[in-house]
């Protein structure tokens, strides 16, 4: 059978066992044991089917309640207004989402998320990012570079046909970006745009990841 679209090629190419870092996530969740199982048990039934969308269409109510909780998702989940990256990524298991069109969001159901590193960012980078925020909260990293796809489409919804992707191209020069972004922390700094300490906690996790990334 030949595959025509991205999601149903990743449909088929995320059924596996379940990783201990999705079943924490479904855990975190307050999924019980049973339900890991059958969301497990759903992965494997849908696995030869190559539509994402008709997938979903194959479960019961029940079923997509599961998968709905796997993705802590807040409302029903409702096949006829999703994306095929939306229902793709409903059938990948948590923490393994992806960004299958490259707009810089990962569409889980009908929500988006930024993504970041980006799927297509080279794997030195994204070992560098780990890096370099291993051990820090989400409040401590920088948003300078996770935030840019939103800042470049203010005024956008996802979807608009003028909607950009700054980190689109493969060849996208992540050194040179963090590099810029350390003369405007620099800049801020000097022109009394930022305080010292929030100075230093920018200057202390982009020159950890320049060391990262040499």
């Amino acid at each position: 059978m030949t595959i025509s679209n991205p999601a149903a090629r990743d449909l088929t190419a995320n059924i596996a066992v379940l990783s201990d870092k999705s079943v924490a996530l479904m855990h975190q969740r307050k999924m019980s044991d049973k339900d890991v199982e059958t969301f497990q048990n759903i992965l494997q039934k849908v696995q030869q089917t190559s539509d994402p969308k008709t997938a979903l269409r194959s479960l019961s109510a029940d079923e997509l309640d599961v998968v709905r909780q796997a993705h802590s998702l807040a409302e029903p989940i409702n096949i006829s207004v999703l994306s095929d990256e939306g229902a793709a990524n409903l059938l990948t298991a948590p923490g393994h989402t992806r960004d299958l069109n490259n707009d810089g969001l990962t569409t889980i159901g009908e929500g988006n998320m930024f993504t970041f590193p980006p799927d297509n960012a080279p794997a030195s980078f994204k070992a560098a990012w780990e890096e370099a925020s291993d051990g820090l909260s989400i409040m401590d990293i920088p948003t300078h570079m996770i935030f840019a796809v939103g800042l470049a489409n203010t005024g956008r919804e996802p979807g608009d046909p003028n909607w950009v992707n700054p980190y689109a191209s493969a060849d996208y020069d992540y050194g040179a970006a963090v590099s810029e972004i350390i003369e405007s922390v620099e800049y801020q700094y000097n022109h009394s745009m930022i305080s010292f300490e929030q100075y230093q906690k920018n200057m202390s996790f982009y020159n950890k990841l320049t060391d990262a990334m040499a």
